[in-house]
C-alpha cells in the first residue's frame, strides 16, 4: 500500500508544480493531461535510443461469500526500467539490452479463501526486486532472434494477447498449471536463460528456451539478486511453434458488378488469429505430497488459440474474440495440477462511443492431483477440480491509464467442498 500512496503523492506533486512538455516552455502541465506527458516524455527519450516503461498494477477486492473465510485484501505490483536500441546508441543493428525492477506489496486473498487460482495478478512476490537485465538480437531481416541473460520463460512461451487482461491470476499472463508443475518463470522472479525464435514466414515461427531451475525463486531474502548457478539447480526447457493468419484480409481495388460495370472494393484487415504448441522439459526432482514419489524428468504440453471472429466493418475497434487451451503434465504421481482447460472472449466496443474499453467472460478448470493437497493426500480423500468463472469490464479512462470491475466465482475451492466462494473488486492501472 505504501508503494500506491507514494505513486499518488508524486503525481499530485509533479501536477502541482507544473511540468513542462517542453523545456523551452513553462506551462504548466493538467492533472487530466499528466498521463500524456509522461507518454511524451518517454517517447522522447525512446528516439535518442532510451526506452523506459513504468506498469502499475493494483487491486481491490473482497469475499463475501464462501470459502475458508471472507476478508478483504490490497496487492499491486510495479514495474520499471528500460530497453536500450544498441543500433541508435551504438550502431550496432538488431540489438537491444534491457535491464528492469518490481516494486510489490499487498495480501493474498487466495490464501483467506483457500483456493488455487490467484485472485489477484497483482499479487506476486511481496518486495521489491531486481528483475530482468538480457541481451536481444536480431539478425537476417528479423528471421532469427536470440535473447540470453536474466529472464522469464513467460515473456515467450505458452502466452496470448487475452491472457495478459484478466484480473484474476488464474490465467493472467500463463496458465497456473505451469508454475505448479514446474520451475517456470513469471515477473518478478527471473532466471538465467537463452531462447532462439525463428521466423521462416510472416505467420509462422518455432522458439525453444532454456532456463535455470531452481528452488531459490521468489525468496524474498534475495530480491532477486542470488544470480549464482548452485548444484542443485537444474534446466527448464520451452520448445513451441506458431501460426499467426488473418483471415479475410484484402487491399482496396476494383470489381466488376453483374451489369460489368466497375466498382471499388474497400480494404478489409481481417481476422488475426493466433494458435500455438508447445512442451517442456525438466531434470529439476518434484516430489509428491505424501512423499513416497520423486520424479527427475518432468515434461508436460500445452495447446492454445485465439481468434478474432467478428468485427465492425465500420471501425475494427469493434470486434469479437474467442480464446482457450488445455495444458497436460502426465506425470500424476507429482503433478500438482495434471489437467487444465480455460476459454473465454474478449468483445471490444461493445458500449457506443467506447471503442476501446474490453469486456472479458473467462473460464478455468483445473484438475488437481494428489500432489497439490497434502491433508487431503495423506488422509486418503485427494481433490478435485476447481473452477472459476470471472467477469470485467476494462474501462479505458485514457490510452494508458484504466480501471477493471471484476467478478470471479470460484468453485470447489481447492477441489474440496470448501463453500463456492463469490470475489468482487476492480483493478486498476496504468502501463507507460
Amino acid at each position: 500500500m505504501k508503494y500506491f500512496i507514494h505513486t499518488i503523492a508524486l503525481a499530485a506533486v509533479l501536477a502541482s508544480t507544473g511540468l513542462a512538455s517542453d523545456a523551452s516552455t513553462e506551462k504548466s502541465v493538467a492533472w487530466a493531461e499528466f498521463p500524456n506527458w509522461i507518454e511524451s516524455e518517454f517517447g522522447k527519450a525512446a528516439d535518442h535510443g532510451v526506452t523506459p516503461f513504468f506498469n502499475y498494477s493494483g487491486m481491490f477486492q473482497g469475499s463475501p461469500v464462501g470459502g475458508v473465510s471472507q476478508n478483504v485484501a490490497y496487492a499491486h505490483e510495479m514495474l520499471f526500467g528500460a530497453t536500450f536500441d544498441m543500433e541508435k546508441l551504438t550502431g550496432w543493428k538488431g540489438a537491444s539490452f534491457k535491464i528492469s525492477g518490481a516494486a510489490n506489496s499487498g495480501r493474498n486473498l487466495s490464501t483467506m479463501i483457500g483456493n488455487v487460482f490467484n485472485t489477484a495478478e497483482s499479487y506476486v512476490t511481496p518486495t521489491g526486486m531486481f528483475y530482468e537485465a538480457y541481451y536481444a538480437q536480431t539478425l537476417f531481416d528479423d528471421f532469427l532472434e536470440f535473447r540470453i541473460g536474466r529472464m522469464v520463460a513467460a515473456d515467450l512461451f505458452c502466452v496470448l494477447p487475452a491472457f495478459g487482461l484478466q484480473a484474476g491470476g488464474g490465467i493472467d499472463g500463463n496458465p497456473t498449471s505451469l508454475f505448479l508443475n514446474s520451475k517456470f518463470t513469471s515477473s518478478p522472479n527471473a532466471t538465467w536463460g537463452a531462447t532462439v525464435k525463428i521466423n521462416p514466414s510472416p505467420v509462422v515461427y518455432a522458439a525453444s528456451g532454456i532456463y535455470q531451475a531452481t528452488d531459490r525463486l521468489g525468496l524474498i531474502a534475495y530480491h532477486g539478486l542470488d544470480f549464482s548457478i548452485r548444484p542443485g539447480d537444474g534446466i527448464l526447457m520451452f520448445a513451441e511453434t506458431g501460426w499467426t493468419p488473418t483471415f479475410g484480409a484484402k487491399s482496396a481495388g476494383s470489381a466488376h458488378d453483374k451489369d460489368g460495370k466497375t466498382v471499388a472494393e474497400s480494404a478489409a484487415a481481417g481476422l488475426p488469429g493466433m494458435y500455438k504448441f508447445g512442451g517442456y522439459y525438466s531434470d529439476f526432482p518434484l516430489a509428491s505430497a505424501t512423499g513416497d514419489a520423486v520424479e527427475v524428468n518432468t515434461f508436460g504440453f500445452y495447446l492454445i488459440a485465439q481468434q478474432t471472429v467478428w468485427q465492425s466493418a465500420k471501425s475494427p475497434n469493434h470486434n469479437l474474440a474467442l480464446w482457450g487451451g488445455v495444458t497436460y503434465s502426465p506425470q500424476l504421481d507429482v503433478a500438482q495440477m495434471p489437467l487444465m482447460g480455460f476459454g473465454g472472449t474478449v468483445w471490444q466496443g461493445i458500449i457506443p462511443g467506447r471503442d476501446q474499453d474490453q469486456f472479458l467472460c473467462t473460464w478455468l478448470t483445473g484438475a488437481l492431483g494428489s500432489a497439490f493437497a497434502p491433508a487431503e493426500a495423506q488422509a486418503g480423500s485427494n481433490p478435485t477440480a476447481e473452477t472459476v468463472l470471472e467477469m470485467s469490464y476494462i474501462i479505458n479512462l485514457t490510452p494508458n491509464v484504466f480501471i477493471q470491475p471484476d467478478i470471479q466465482y470460484i468453485i470447489q475451492p481447492n477441489g474440496t467442498q470448501t463453500p463456492n466462494a463469490l470475489v468482487i473488486g476492480a483493478q486498476f492501472g496504468c502501463n507507460f
